[in-house]
This record gives structure tokens, C-alpha cells and sequence, in this order.
């Protein structure tokens, strides 16, 4: 997710860096060489409280999270929630580059599949897409090597 250039900097000039830290203390045992991929990886899940779409996708991103026990970090464009994710963190600036590499060019709700030891990410969908594209497209990040490669 070009989260590998948040090593690079300082944590007090880095907020996407700070949030993911933050929410992950929260909720993720320190690594260990023996992780199981449900605690190596993480979905990054942007959107914004006024977009139909978002609201339409929350209950497959809940069900699909369940299904892999992967913790779902919740970004709002707008700083407001959805009645599945209440309490989400603030999609800054600073992130919105971090997963979109602009802020001219923002699709939500987006749905990124992220290395929590490392930062770096890939996109699993963008848009309302069906529980069924999740799991094909999780799968084919963890199994193809081309895919596979970007996460680590």
C-alpha cells in the first residue's frame, strides 16, 4: 500500500501510520513467525456516511470479515460511521493518498486487503461488489504470485 514508505517516516509526521497503529493495538497480537493469515492481514475499509453504496456494501464486508476472521479497520471520508461500523477513523488527507495514491480520483466504498506487519496493501474491490468477488479476489492475493509479491 505504499504503507511501505510509512517506515520511512517519522511516526509524528506520519497520521496513516498512526491510525493504523492505533487501531491494530487495539486489536491485533504482536507477530509472530507462526501468524495465521487472519493475523498478518487486515481490511482497510474506506467510505463516506452519505454514499448509498457504502451502505448497501457494509452488511457483505460484515459477513465477508466474518467468514475470514480478518479485523476490519473502518476509514470515513466524512468522519461519520454506518450502523455497522459506528466509531470509524478519520480518512484523512494523508490516507486517502496512502490507498489511492491521489485525492482527485476516490472511489468508496474501496475495500483493501492490508499486510499489518508491513503496510502494504492491494485492492480487493471498489464499489458494491458482490460477497462472492470477495472471496475470489482474496484468494487470488494470497495464491497468485504476481499478487501475492505486493504484499510483501
Amino acid at each position: 500500500m505504499v504503507l511501505a514508505l510509512l517506515v520511512s517516516f517519522p511516526s509524528a509526521a506520519n497520521p496513516v501510520k498512526q491510525a493504523l497503529q492505533g487501531a491494530m493495538e487495539k486489536h491485533e497480537p504482536a507477530p509472530s513467525p507462526t501468524m495465521t493469515q487472519e493475523q498478518q492481514y487486515g481490511l482497510a475499509f474506506i467510505f463516506s456516511s452519505k454514499c448509498p453504496y457504502c451502505h448497501q456494501f457494509a452488511p457483505t464486508l460484515q459477513t465477508f470479515a466474518k467468514q475470514t476472521g480478518l479485523p476490519v479497520y473502518a476509514f470515513s471520508v466524512d468522519g461519520l460511521g454506518l450502523p455497522q461500523y459506528p466509531r470509524p477513523l478519520t480518512a484523512t488527507k494523508d490516507i486517502v493518498e496512502t490507498f489511492y495514491h491521489s485525492t482527485s480520483n476516490v472511489t468508496y466504498p474501496a475495500l483493501f486487503l492490508v499486510n499489518l506487519n508491513n503496510r502494504k496493501h492491494v485492492t480487493l474491490g471498489l464499489g458494491n461488489v458482490p460477497l462472492s468477488a470477495l472471496n475470489t479476489t482474496y484468494a487470488a492475493s494470497l495464491t497468485y504470485p504476481h499478487i501475492k509479491s505486493q504484499l510483501q
